[in-house]
């Protein structure tokens, strides 16, 4: 669900990178060329939050740019109203363009939106996203200023909206928009999808790198679309009026050089691909990636760099991950969701736990560090299926090999799950936070401890998931890196002891709440609430000890020396 995907071919095939480290700098001085189009004084506005780059703006942000179009993008923070206010009035942008990624943020760029209609700016106002482009009615009815939205990929639509912004009567011939017409809303056909995506520009980057011990980490997009069908992802309903294929990828040669391009001209030695699978089912996808290793091979820097990939559960296959291995692949993130087959089956995952524990023994053999997600809560939870995955949970977390990590499933408008629990007439909350109740009603209690104990140690950037991961990660690159200047192995086997540590309270308190709930009603569970406000203190104290510990040892090993 990330965003889009860009390639910069109109470069690469007048110029063979493989000749020379001069000839690439000539490349090199090109893309700064075009990265430089974005000015002070531009055409289009591009707003959207970024934590890492919003590689879907940035994307639309390079093929506008290649049009001669220029665009500047201004990333959303909630606080930054004033300044996003200012910055229109400076560029007096002919449009401005909302990257609405998060469900959850429709509010606050509604808020945001309002502010700078009050403010007197009357410049278009489009937005694109998935909420936007499933829910384009409910976006226009929810935002009053906001005067179109661009449906699906943006690049070829936002484009043609420019060209004939001043022509309105010509919108109802633009592929993939939704507008305002007198009062009414109307929508267009959809735009077909790019065919090849080696043809689109790579994103425009940050003129700011992120960086860990002094090396530049970049997010990075192969393909586009999915072709399984999770009850709890919008992926497919994102795609669903749009012709062509459910999954496109770039081309192995594109992809690596782009990961040239970054790794000379931004000094990026960490890769993270942003795809939401790396396919390795079928024997053509099993060959798009032995052809990546073969072409990654070809590059001097291959030896210099490490990546991550996100791969699902019964794609894993051992020798192809250990090619991957040979060119720097360092760690995979797959989504486990459930311990247990109810839960397995709820989440449409298609694959079965006994899937899950090969998976798991194929990256312990390989010695591959991994993460995963997982959601213990779901509109068909039951306190035996939270026990069983709380023993799932603590059966893989007791090595300390991977971070427990938990949430509840949100129902995202244009999720199967959403549908069937609207058919149901079980969907509550709001537009923006759509929920729903359980059957038993004692889950919410449950719902509101794990919130109360575990919702800054699971979500918050300073919190002890974010921390140990990042301490997991630190390690990792230790080893890649620094192995001469430190001992690596003890400082992974330090932080593995630490995750190890963090898992088994966590899961303990889980456990104690589960079963303390599960034999009591739920006027008893208020009645006794006390109890469960000591184990979350307990587990806020043991949080503090292990953060500490963690600091330490970081400290030690050279970490922000």
């Amino acid at each position: 669900m990330s965003g889009q995907i860009g390639g910069l071919n109109g470069l690469i095939y007048i110029i063979h990178l493989e000749s020379s480290l001069d000839t690439f700098t000539l490349i090199s001085n090109k893309i700064m060329g075009l990265r430089n189009m974005i000015t002070n004084d531009c055409d289009i506005l591009l707003v959207g939050y970024e934590e890492w780059e919003n590689l879907g703006l940035r994307s639309i942000a390079s093929f506008l740019a290649e049009h001669d179009i220029k665009v500047e993008i201004e990333p959303i923070k909630t606080s930054q109203k004033d300044n996003i206010l200012e910055g229109i009035r400076a560029k007096n942008p002919k449009i401005v363009g909302f990257s609405l990624i998060f469900q959850r943020m429709l509010f606050e760029f509604a808020d945001l939106i309002d502010f700078l209609r009050s403010n007197r700016i009357t410049v278009h106002f489009t937005m694109g996203g998935h909420f936007p482009t499933i829910e384009y009615k409910a976006t226009l009815e929810s935002i009053p200023g906001l005067d179109s939205v661009v449906r699906g990929e943006g690049e070829e639509t936002l484009l043609e909206l420019y060209n004939n912004l001043d022509r309105p009567n010509s919108w109802a011939h633009i592929k993939g928009i939704a507008y305002r017409d007198n009062g009414k809303i109307k929508a267009t056909p959809a735009r077909p999808l790019l065919q090849n995506l080696d043809e689109l520009p790579f994103p425009i980057r940050s003129d700011f790198t992120m960086t860990q011990r002094g090396l530049g980490m970049s997010s990075i997009l192969g393909s586009r679309g999915c072709y399984y069908n999770c009850s709890f992802c919008s992926i497919r309903q994102f795609y669903r009026e749009m012709r062509g294929p459910k999954r496109r990828s770039r081309s192995p040669k594109n992809i690596v050089q782009e990961m040239e391009q970054l790794f000379y001209d931004l000094n990026v030695r960490i890769f993270i691909f942003e795809d939401d699978d790396l396919g390795m089912r079928s024997r053509s996808q099993q060959r798009w990636v032995e052809d990546f290793v073969e072409e990654l091979k070809k590059k001097e820097f291959s030896n210099k760099i490490m990546w991550r990939v996100s791969c699902r559960v019964d794609e894993i296959k051992a020798e192809l991950l250990r090619k991957m291995m040979e060119v720097g692949l360092i760690s995979v993130y797959t989504g486990i969701e459930s311990g247990n087959a109810e839960g397995l089956k709820t989440y449409n995952k298609l694959y079965t736990l006994n899937d899950i524990y090969k998976t798991l023994e194929i990256l312990k053999n390989l010695n591959l560090p991994f993460e995963f997600g997982f959601m213990i809560l779901n509109p068909d939870s039951t306190f035996a299926r939270m026990n069983e995955d709380i023993v799932f949970l603590k059966e893989i977390g007791k090595s300390g090999q991977a971070v427990v990590h938990f949430t509840k499933m949100v129902p995202y408008t244009g999720t199967p799950i959403a549908d069937r629990l609207k058919k149901e007439g079980k969907l509550t909350g709001t537009i923006a936070s759509p929920d729903y109740n359980y059957e038993d009603p004692r889950l919410e209690s449950l719902q509101l401890f794990f919130t109360q104990a575990f919702h800054f140690r699971n979500f918050d950037n300073n919190g002890l998931v974010e921390r140990l991961r990042h301490a997991k990660f630190d390690a990792i690159i230790q080893e890649k890196f620094f192995s001469d200047e430190y001992d690596s192995k003890s400082y992974s086997d330090r932080v593995r002891d630490l995750i190890r540590q963090s898992n088994e309270a966590a899961l303990e308190k889980m456990s104690i709440a589960v079963k303390f709930m599960e034999k009591r009603s739920e006027e008893e569970i208020l009645e006794n609430w006390h109890f469960l406000d000591h184990l979350a203190r307990e587990e806020k104290e043991i949080e503090w000890y292990i953060t500490s510990t963690l600091n330490k040892v970081m400290t030690h090993y050279g970490f922000g020396q």
